[in-house]
């Protein structure tokens, strides 16, 4: 087993340390927030992710992994150096790696020979070169530049890294590269190794393959929509394609968070750097932000002033998706400023991510529980489709609220018996139950007996 230094215990950074450890490694988080590190010597977490708390109790209290702010006493003792630090987007939209690269002059302060420095941070293409000269220029022709991408989906990233995909190892050397694939034997997992441009490149292009399914089928929702016809179903029959896979087909308000929108963006400056127009990113970018416009729209317009005042609209969810605390360029909380700005009341509640948002919108009503963010309110928009808006008491809900509509921007709750309830049950891309009960109608009457 190894000894493993990972510098930066933000999400990646606690992820992939807690991961090694539960893989046998003996791992020292290395933390220069002072205020974040006795929170993590006291055993709490700055985010919120299912599983993770868990595994840093336990390989803490046996000592398997540590936490340090100290390059000095942490470095000479590692074989494998992670860089797992924040790359925020710059001001042109480039990923920004000033913390990358001091990071990696702190190592190489108290480097010793045939350590291996790998990037877990997403990088621009040609990341790892730079570094291997800065490398050498320390001085050190033996320490290895590895690209090893994280593939963390936020809501899972501790199955995530213990169930991967692939593992992807970029290395100039096969050497290094079997060293670092070593750390991982105990996973039942494929290792592709390829160069380190290769490597930091697939992590760009996989977010932004993904960001691109998601809106395309935000597209074919507005499609759906004008032609009378079903996302979901569209979705199903699609999904039923092997070339295609059922992953990444639903419609909502679109995507968010910390990596979709930094990495696009970030990828898009690469090609134009080399004099390629990236087309299709910018137009998953596009059609993204004009999603929730079209869920702004719809929302206004079906809550609409109440006997000319302002209506009162409670939105449930805030984080960019379900399963995070993180509000990091969350649809909702787009959509909530926009609601404000248009003088339209805001009532708020989510599980967990309610402090962060507050911190960037603390003007609105924040709601301890979702029963007391729909009292008296004209409207409910559910912008976060976490499992427990969807086991909620509707018939309660409809006694406490003032208005009846419901717009559902995540296509999460059951609209047919909404429908029933006497709610105006709105979603993104889906029929309205009369609508589906009709054509159901209409088929059968055209079907002969027993043709079913």
């Amino acid at each position: 087993m190894a000894r493993v230094c990972v510098i930066g215990a933000g999400y990646v950074g606690l992820v992939t340390g807690a991961g090694l450890a539960e893989l046998g490694h003996t791992v020292v988080l290395l933390e220069t927030n002072a205020s974040r590190l006795e929170a993590l010597r006291l055993h709490q977490l700055p985010i919120h992710e299912p599983g993770l708390d868990e595994l840093v109790e336990r390989y803490a209290v046996r000592g398997r992994l540590t936490f340090s702010g100290s390059y000095s006493e942490t470095i000479p003792e590692a074989e494998f150096i992670f860089i797992a630090v924040n790359t925020p987007t710059g001001p042109d939209g480039e990923a920004n790696t000033t913390y990358v690269s001091a990071a990696v002059a702190s190592v190489m302060k108290y480097a010793r020979p045939k350590q291996v420095l790998v990037t877990k941070s997403t990088v621009p293409v040609g990341t790892g070169d730079l570094l291997s000269v800065v490398v050498s220029d320390a001085g050190f022709h033996d320490i290895e530049v590895v690209s090893n991408p994280e593939f963390l989906r936020e809501g899972t990233a501790v199955q995530d890294f213990l169930t991967p995909d692939r593992i992807v190892v970029g290395a100039g050397s096969r050497a290094a590269a079997a060293r670092v694939a070593r750390l991982y034997s105990s996973l039942n997992a494929p290792v592709v190794v390829c160069s380190r441009r290769s490597a930091e490149l697939a992590k760009y292009a996989a977010n932004a393959l993904l960001a691109t399914r998601i809106s395309f089928m935000n597209e074919m929702s507005a499609i759906c929509e004008a032609v009378d016809a079903d996302i979901e179903q569209v979705a199903s029959v699609v999904g039923f394609d092997r070339r295609i896979g059922a992953g990444y087909l639903s419609a909502g308000l679109g995507w968010g968070g910390s990596c979709f929108p930094k990495d696009l963006r970030a990828l898009s400056v690469t090609a134009k750097q080399h004099g390629i127009e990236p087309a299709m990113l910018d137009a998953t970018v596009a059609v993204n932000a004009r999603q929730r416009d079209r869920v702004y729209r719809r929302l206004c317009e079906a809550v609409g002033p109440v006997n000319g005042t302002a209506p009162t609209v409670a939105v449930l969810g805030l984080a960019f998706k379900p399963n995070t605390d993180d509000v990091r360029e969350s649809p909702a909380i787009d959509i909530v400023r926009r609601l404000v700005e248009s003088g339209i009341r805001v009532r708020a509640h989510d599980p967990v991510a309610t402090g962060n948002a507050r911190a960037i919108l603390p003007d609105i009503d924040y709601c301890a529980e979702p029963y007391e963010a729909v009292a008296n309110t004209d409207g409910i928009f559910l912008a976060t489709e976490w499992d427990e808006y969807r086991q909620l008491d509707w018939p309660r809900i409809r006694e406490l609220m003032r208005g009846r509509v419901i717009v559902d921007s995540r296509n999460a709750l059951d609209g047919p018996r909404l429908e029933k309830l006497g709610f105006r049950y709105l979603s993104v891309g889906r029929r309205s139950h009369a609508a589906e009960q009709r054509d159901l109608m209409l088929h059968l009457e055209s079907v002969p007996a027993g043709g079913l």
